[in-house]
């Protein structure tokens, strides 16, 4: 007999930018409705299929608008991913 365990994992995924005003410059993770004003821009998974895209998609095609940061209320779009 095993004394092996099974158990399960987590995936945590982040997508972080800063936020755009210079008096701010909040690390902001879109993910997070707390931290983009309270507006999910993950519906639908929207922005986990640009991250992990299929067929021949580059991250230079990612791209998530009118995200406001919770801290400054600046309101910017983010294009690209490195």
């Amino acid at each position: 007999m095993s004394d092996i365990q099974t158990v399960s994992a987590t995936l945590d995924v982040e997508i972080f930018v800063d936020c755009p005003n210079d008096e701010c410059g909040e690390l902001i993770d879109i993910l997070k409705e707390k931290e983009t004003n309270g507006f999910n821009h993950d519906d639908d998974a929207f922005l986990l299929r640009q991250v992990w895209p299929s067929g021949i998609v580059t991250h230079d095609d990612f791209e998530c608008s009118d995200i406001t940061c919770s801290k400054c209320k600046t309101t910017f779009n983010v294009k690209g991913l490195e």
